[in-house]
């Protein structure tokens, strides 16, 4: 009985030890424009989800959203930092109504046209007048392999209404490194 229930045992540490080690060499990875609005918010999610999870996060910055997008299909990238207005285009649809309702449409429209999940938002976007909103957008199959990523990452909803979000944008335009800014404001909230 006792050598039953220690190989028992042996074979469930045996189980959960490789389960731990899964994700061992996996990378997300965390596609923007080159704009320093998206680096920033790039960073963000680069820097929480590697401090809260311990993931290898890397991010690849594109000069054409076409070329973003086409990372997507390939699945080259797991997450875009994403901006309504955009999506929209994307989508082939008109904008119109307010900011949430542009929200709610491309939520339902990238779910079932591309098996992307959007987030909920950043915040409004920081150079347009129009009502469009920051957002991030996961591909569903990730999230098999990292269920908790949409909460890690909406802990940043809201951030680009932050007082003080300017200031980290006009750092980034300036020239400091994206990622230390986000990093040194993460830690300042808290949130790292």
């Amino acid at each position: 009985m006792k050598k039953r229930l220690s190989l028992l045992l042996t074979a469930f540490l045996l189980l959960i030890s490789a389960n731990a080690f899964a994700c061992v060499g996996k990378t997300l990875v965390i596609g923007a424009l080159t704009t320093p609005n998206e680096q920033l918010l790039a960073q963000l999610m680069a820097v929480i989800i590697n401090e809260r999870t311990g993931t290898t996060v890397n991010v690849q910055y594109f000069d054409d959203p076409q070329k973003l997008y086409a990372a997507v299909e390939k699945k080259e990238v797991n997450i875009i930092a994403e901006n309504t207005g955009r999506a929209l285009q994307r989508l082939g649809r008109e904008t119109s109504g307010d900011a949430e309702a542009i929200y709610a449409a491309v939520k339902e429209g990238y779910r079932k046209e591309y098996q992307l999940v959007l987030l909920k938002p950043f915040g409004k976007t920081a150079t347009a007048d129009q009502p469009f909103m920051d957002v991030a957008a996961i591909a569903e199959g990730i999230l098999i392999e990292y269920p908790a990523l949409p909460r890690v990452i909406e802990k940043l909803a809201g951030i680009a209404q932050e007082k003080n979000f300017p200031q980290l944008l006009s750092a980034v335009e300036s020239g400091d490194k994206p990622n230390q800014v986000a990093r040194d404001f993460l830690k300042k909230k808290r949130f790292i």
